[in-house]
């Protein structure tokens, strides 16, 4: 399959992974189609080749990607608990020291990544008033857009290499689209 952009191949790879390859209750029908059922654009594709390139797109991050990026990725996309603890540590480093930091700063890492958490639940982590919660959301979502930029940009040349996202039409290699 090729993708649009990295973002677009990240969130099928970790969908895919996600799902089983084998649905109890429609395991007659896989028998007898061999194919999945949601793959209109490619319907040589078995459900067991749509997981082997979700783990060859995973892998593929895991060999370009920095630790701290490779942490970004898997709680950004993978919606994965084990990668917030060293992006906490990362973001922390920029604000001081206090347990209550450390709360708060996971509780704006969550808010980013599409939780629903209140500026209010923020503050009170975060034991400041309200600018100053806002001060810190905003700093803490900034660094995290950089961390986002730098492991998109990596991703896309090596899945440009790899043709597993399209070339951008116009020639200056922008693969968002």
């Amino acid at each position: 399959m090729k993708f649009g952009n990295p973002e677009h191949a990240l969130k099928w790879a970790f969908e895919t992974c996600s799902t089983p390859i084998v649905k109890i209750s429609s395991i007659n029908a896989m028998r007898a189609a061999g194919t999945v059922a949601g793959s209109a654009g490619n319907p040589g594709l078995t459900v067991h080749d749509r997981h082997a390139q979700a783990a060859l797109i995973l892998t593929l991050c895991e060999r370009v990607l920095s630790p701290l990026h490779l942490a970004y990725i898997r709680v950004q996309f993978g919606r994965e608990a084990g990668g917030i603890a060293p992006l906490v540590q990362y973001l922390a480093a920029g604000f001081g020291t206090g347990l209550h930091h450390r709360r708060g700063i996971e509780r704006i890492l969550r808010a980013y990544c599409g939780e629903r958490v209140g500026l209010r639940e923020i503050r009170r982590s975060l034991a400041c008033g309200m600018l100053k919660a806002v001060s810190c959301r905003n700093q803490v979502y900034d660094r995290l857009d950089v961390l986002h930029a730098q492991a998109m940009d990596r991703l896309a040349i090596e899945m440009e290499d790899r043709k597993l996202v399209y070339r951008a039409a116009d020639g200056t290699g922008n693969t968002s689209g």
